[in-house]
């Protein structure tokens, strides 16, 4: 009999202690989830991307294209390897342009550690040859783009400092959220939600993180406009909803659906705009593969294909 009270005994306290060995709030919770990504050595991500926009500005023109924009299918795939200094994002668009339908996949991948991009060009040609300057001869290749070379400013700044700092800014922004914005959804998801405040300290905070980037005199007009922005923005702005939903397991991030929608009101027009990003996370912390393996591929420089690109349009073939 003692023996029996005391297995069950057991198995009550070992029921007590699952339910409560997790004692953070949902704002600890989201924010661990977060960190999971930003402090992860490698990870695989896959987004879809959804908006919803409407004008009410009195002109029966801009009601198709309007359609086309609201009928494009976004969505693109992440991979990273913090050890490797590899991230790559392959960009899926599929999309009507009458009489055209366009279904494009492009890979870009960046190589951290040399400053270098690479792009596949095959769906490119494919898909926009017939409106863009670019040469067949450039299907099966990568392309090359020397970051420094487009960016000269780029070689002066740290990737991981300017990555870190980042991830500071973003971590304290949500830290210093009240907890009220926390909310606990169904099964393990959890919502936070942002508002015009919000707005106005990120904005702030993202000029005051790199204000070291820019000159005295920039950082002046910058904070003048801020200064005089800020109150004409939300004039005319107005935001329904601004929240972003996580999932989690343990402290892993698994999703997070970012969504906001807003209206723009002025001079008796109006504008409806509404953006969904659904990404779901994983891999976390595991191996990964990239699409692209520019040690074994033909490469191709971007000076080369623009000077093929100049040619075509210098020869009449385009």
């Amino acid at each position: 009999m003692r023996k029996n009270l005391l297995l069950v005994m057991l198995l009550v306290g070992s029921l007590l202690i699952a339910a409560c060995g997790d004692q953070r709030s949902d704002k600890e919770v989201v924010v661990d989830a977060f960190e999971s990504v930003l402090e992860a050595e490698s990870y695989k991500a896959a987004s879809d991307v959804d908006f919803d926009f409407s004008l009410d500005i009195n002109d029966p023109f801009v009601e198709p294209y309007l359609q086309m924009i609201n009928d494009i299918e976004l969505s693109f795939d992440q991979t990273y390897d913090a050890n490797k200094e590899l991230q790559e994002a392959v960009i899926y668009f599929e999309g009507q342009m009458a009489p055209l339908t366009i279904n494009v996949e492009v890979p870009f991948l960046q190589d951290l550690a040399n400053e270098k991009m690479y792009i596949e060009t095959d769906s490119l040609v494919d898909n926009l040859g017939m409106l863009f300057p670019i040469p067949e001869e450039a299907k099966g290749k990568l392309i090359e783009i020397d970051i420094e070379e487009v960016d000269p400013q780029a070689q002066e700044f740290d990737q991981a400092e300017l990555e870190e700092r980042m991830q500071q800014m973003l971590t304290e922004l949500l830290e210093n959220k009240d907890d009220a914005d926390f909310t606990r959804g169904e099964d393990d998801e959890y919502i936070v939600s942002f508002g015009e405040n919000d707005v106005r300290t990120l904005i702030e905070e993202f000029f005051n993180e790199f204000s070291d980037l820019l000159t005295p005199e920039e950082l002046d007009m910058i904070n003048e406009d801020l200064d005089e922005g800020f109150d004409e923005l939300f004039e005319v702005l107005t935001i329904n909803q601004f929240d972003v939903a996580v999932e989690v397991d343990g402290d892993e991030l698994t999703r997070q659906t970012f969504t906001i929608d807003f209206n723009i009101e002025d001079a008796g027009e109006s504008m409806d705009m509404a953006f969904i990003v659904d990404t779901t996370y994983s891999n976390m912390n595991g191996d990964v593969e990239f699409t692209l393996d520019p040690e074994n591929a033909d490469i191709m420089d971007f000076d080369e294909l623009d000077q093929m690109m100049t040619d075509m349009m210098m020869q009449g073939g385009f």
